[in-house]
């Protein structure tokens, strides 16, 4: 049997995945984290680990190639030690590009077009006619405005503005206080300045929640958070110089799973460019190197 080896590494896990020259996926690996700036000994053994795992139930097939999408790819300054750690490993031509392109690839299917991921992070990737461009993926600090970690903050500042104003704390702080297990607002700062980008992140849920209860304000954050993806989404397709039969994916747990985002998103885009289709179903992002192997092979 001849096969493709698709990888995915993020920051927390690492999926290989062997699928036939049909694209048909027939086995999978998985292992520890992927993103070489993490830790790039560990990150080559679980990459490695993945693709073995993927290839073990393979009974006399042969690999044609390797494609790897790898979180934080573009910031490796020197990519050889994961290079010779694969040529040694396997014997098989590969490619390595962000993990981004990969996830694009997987959901336009190999085609052009604009992929909007919002996660913990957010970045807009638009492809055509070989020519690359993006907007957001700034990092926490810089921007990633419309992520999860975005749309905590907002929440977080709106507090401060309560104890400033000495306004009556709102339904939303009160719930956020407790589960903390604060008193006041006043104690927020050693939470917000020790907590990991994950942790702010992981407050979206309460807001979602109290937007889905009636709250104004959560639901204007998220709102918010859609239009500021609509926002980056526009100025890729500016960038590219594209007018119609523009096709936009969507990627991330804020932008799939959070249906008050996800609409703003797609009026806000709407509004500015009617025509647009949009891809929202939920692909592996391995199939994507599936789409960039054979490209490859062609």
């Amino acid at each position: 049997m001849n096969y493709i080896i698709g990888v995915d590494g993020g920051g927390t896990k690492t999926e290989a995945a062997a699928f036939d020259l049909d694209g048909n996926k027939i086995s999978e690996g998985k292992a520890g984290f992927g993103n070489l700036l993490i830790n790039e000994k560990q990150a080559i053994a679980n990459i490695i680990q993945a693709i073995e795992e993927s290839i073990a139930p393979i009974d006399n097939g042969s690999c044609h190639y390797i494609c790897l999408g790898l979180a934080g790819y573009g910031g490796v300054e020197n990519p050889q030690g994961i290079k010779s750690a694969l040529r040694k490993a396997f014997n098989a031509p590969f490619t390595i590009v962000n993990d981004g392109i990969i996830a694009h690839a997987a959901l336009l299917k190999g085609n052009d077009g604009i992929l909007t991921i919002s996660g913990t992070g957010s970045v807009s990737i638009g492809i055509h006619k070989g020519i690359e461009k993006s907007a957001g993926g700034w990092g926490h600090i810089l921007g990633d405005e419309g992520s999860g970690y975005w749309i905590a903050m907002q929440a977080f500042i709106k507090m401060t503005k309560e104890e400033d104003e000495g306004d009556d704390y709102s339904l939303l702080t009160e719930t956020i206080l407790k589960k903390l297990g604060l008193h006041s607002v006043m104690e927020l700062k050693k939470f917000i300045y020790s907590a990991t980008k994950s942790e702010i992140a992981a407050f979206v849920p309460l807001i979602v929640q109290h937007a889905e209860e009636g709250d104004g304000s959560s639901q204007n954050i998220l709102n918010q958070a859609g239009y500021h993806l609509s926002k980056q989404t526009l100025k890729v397709i500016k960038k590219l110089k594209l007018s119609e039969n523009v096709t936009i994916a969507i990627k991330g747990s804020i932008l799939t799973n959070i249906p008050l985002v996800q609409s703003s998103f797609i009026n806000h885009i709407k509004l500015e460019n009617p025509n647009v289709k949009f891809v929202v179903e939920d692909v592996s992002a391995t199939l994507g190197c599936y789409y960039i192997a054979m490209k490859h092979l062609k």
